[in-house]
């Protein structure tokens, strides 16, 4: 230690008052030298302008026990006092001199006034918390820093100096938090969250955190950040949403692979193998088909399927690499499904490569998926993905979702008669289409409002283009419980014909017959039943049994003046006539002999006679 005697060389390097008051004050440490201290502070203290210097020997003095000498000190240090970093100073010398809390913080409070920038407010902060013993002014400070503050890295160094100096968690969440409001950048939130890890030691929060930054990544980049910050915190579940986070980011064939291993390291073979599949799909070059197959050989060989498929991919590349290039060219200029569809026949065309035709029809249901949806518009997907690409999967997913999506029977109908009509895989579409029709029938007969045109709308579809006539009598039964005109009896009657059942036909026919109340309904019948071409018998015998219902001789004439009219039959509407004529006195017969003469009555025209 350095004594009176001999100069020390920390002595040789002072050069101010408070270098001579830190010499002192190592010199007052055990063992202590007093005089020495002493005699350093008495060297400079008469020649010290400034509020640091006088501050400091100020302090050794109180040490010393000379507390006028350092009163006196501290008094003209507070008069020479001009900026706020002397501020501090001189807020240290009242409470180490004076232990005046009041004063310090008045001092450190004009301080505050002064200074702007984060860096010296968090140090204006921990110098307040080392003298005053508690936060309540160093959070004043840090407040004032937040306002100056807009990035994430400014609130996290913020945060970190809230708990390193204050000692203060829950306050350093709040900046974090406050942070987490204003903040929407991919960045900003990853830092955040990567903060709240480590400052806070809280993983939910900060797994809060790194949700917001995936739900709001929009490139690779980003995506390999949060991979990274998965790893950290070790959540298999998180880091398996932002593997698939980055599927649907991805572009290049390496991105997917290395996606798809990732995912695999998961225990997430299904997704893995997802990703592998867009992998193929994004395939641009032969040596990115290469890198395919490597990376089957290497982490998928339990997917035989796959390894013969990308084998056989990369072979057809190799022998046709140059058309390839061409189509690819092709595809980039693509932009509408019905170019797609033109490529994708070519491709068929040349090459005979169903998976390149899938990669392409692909690409034409994402483009049909960002518009409303149309059935016709999907149609031509539907029949080129069963030419073409023969994926049963595929073609089962899209007319499963054209069938839920066609509420109204115009285009169910036409979804059924596509998949039971139009498709190369005709068992796929058979079953397809019962199926459809199936779900339709139930639903009618848990519907208490299903009229008796909705049964017979679904009878004919079945009749017509699944080809059932049993299902579709079964269906033609339901209806005629729901008809209750002549209307409906008939058109029930006429698909009965039709699909075979001419008993059931006729039955129903009659009982078509019975309803009819008037001669007009009758007329109406027999027009309905000629319009479906029903044997001319068949409505002879209909419309004989629907006149047998009348009784009123007016009604009964209108009734034979409708063979005639409608049916056409001259000789029978004779026999109708006389078999009426007794039925009307002299008040109706004028009408009736009106009726017969101008309908049936060619003696008294003699023309007609010539024109027959």
């Amino acid at each position: 230690m350095a004594t009176r005697d001999t100069l020390s060389p920390k002595e040789s390097e002072c050069s101010s008052g408070a270098d001579y008051a830190a010499l002192a004050l190592e010199a007052l440490q055990e063992p202590a030298d007093a005089a020495y201290a002493k005699e350093l502070v008495d060297r400079v203290a008469d020649d010290c302008q400034f509020t640091k210097d006088l501050a400091a020997v100020a302090i050794v003095y109180k040490q010393l026990g000379d507390q006028a000498r350092a009163e006196e000190l501290l008094q003209t240090a507070e008069d020479y006092c001009m900026s706020g970093e002397e501020q501090i100073y001189l807020a240290e010398g009242k409470m180490k001199v004076l232990g005046d809390q009041a004063g310090a913080e008045a001092a450190l409070d004009k301080a505050l006034k002064e200074t702007n920038n984060l860096d010296p407010l968090i140090e204006l902060g921990r110098q307040a918390m080392a003298l005053m013993g508690d936060n309540s002014f160093a959070k004043k400070v840090y407040e004032k820093a937040e306002s100056k503050i807009a990035r994430a890295v400014e609130y996290t160094k913020l945060a970190g100096a809230a708990v390193e100096h204050l000692m203060d968690k829950d306050y350093a969440g709040a900046i974090l938090e406050k942070a987490a409001a204003k903040l929407t950048n991919v960045g900003d939130l990853l830092s955040l969250a990567g903060e709240t890890a480590k400052t806070l030691g809280d993983p939910a929060k900060a797994k809060a955190l790194y949700q917001r930054a995936m739900d709001g990544a929009t490139d690779f980049n980003a995506v390999k950040s949060l991979l990274d910050a998965a790893k950290a915190i070790g959540e298999t579940e998180f880091m398996q949403a932002v593997l698939k986070k980055g599927g649907e980011i991805a572009t290049a064939t390496e991105q997917f692979i290395d996606l798809a291993r990732g995912l695999k390291s998961t225990g997430d073979a299904a997704g893995a193998a997802g990703l592998m599949d867009q992998a193929e799909n994004a395939v641009a070059s032969l040596d990115e088909m290469q890198k395919v197959v490597d990376a089957a050989k290497a982490d998928f060989t339990d997917d035989t399927e796959r390894l013969a498929r990308v084998q056989a991919k990369y072979e057809k590349r190799a022998a046709n690499q140059a058309k390839y290039v061409e189509f690819g060219k092709q595809e980039d200029l693509a932009d509408t499904p019905k170019k797609l569809f033109a490529l994708a026949d070519q491709v068929m065309a040349e090459l005979e490569d169903p998976f390149y035709a899938a990669k392409l029809l692909g690409k034409v249901e994402a483009m049909l998926d960002e518009g409303a949806y149309q059935f016709l518009r999907y149609r031509p997907l539907i029949l080129a993905v069963d030419k073409h690409v023969n994926d049963a999967t595929w073609v089962a997913r899209l007319l499963d979702d054209a069938a839920a999506k066609s509420g109204d029977f115009v285009w169910f109908k036409e979804v059924v008669k596509t998949a039971a009509t139009a498709l190369k895989n005709k068992e796929l579409g058979r079953e397809k289409a019962r199926t459809y029709v199936q779900k339709r029938e139930a639903a009618l007969k848990a519907n208490a409002d299903a009229n008796v045109y909705d049964y017979t709308k679904l009878a004919e579809l079945v009749i017509a283009d699944i080809g059932d006539a049993a299902w579709g009598v079964s269906l033609l039964n339901d209806a005629k419980t729901k008809a209750s005109d002549h209307y409906a009896l008939a058109h029930v009657a006429s698909l009965m014909a039709k699909g075979g059942d001419a008993t059931g036909a006729e039955a129903l026919l009659m009982q078509a017959a019975q309803s009819c109340e008037s001669a007009d309904g009758c007329i109406q019948l027999a027009a309905r039943l000629k319009g479906n071409n029903l044997d001319a018998s068949m409505v002879r015998k209909v419309y004989e049994a629907c006149g047998g219902n009348l009784s009123n001789p007016v009604e009964k004439l209108r009734w034979v003046e409708g063979i005639a009219d409608e049916l056409k039959d001259k000789a029978w509407a004779s026999e109708a006539y006389a078999a009426l004529e007794s039925q009307f006195s002299s008040a109706g017969k004028a009408r009736f002999d009106t009726s017969r003469m101008n309908r049936v009555g060619d003696e008294f025209y003699p023309y007609r006679k010539h024109a027959a």
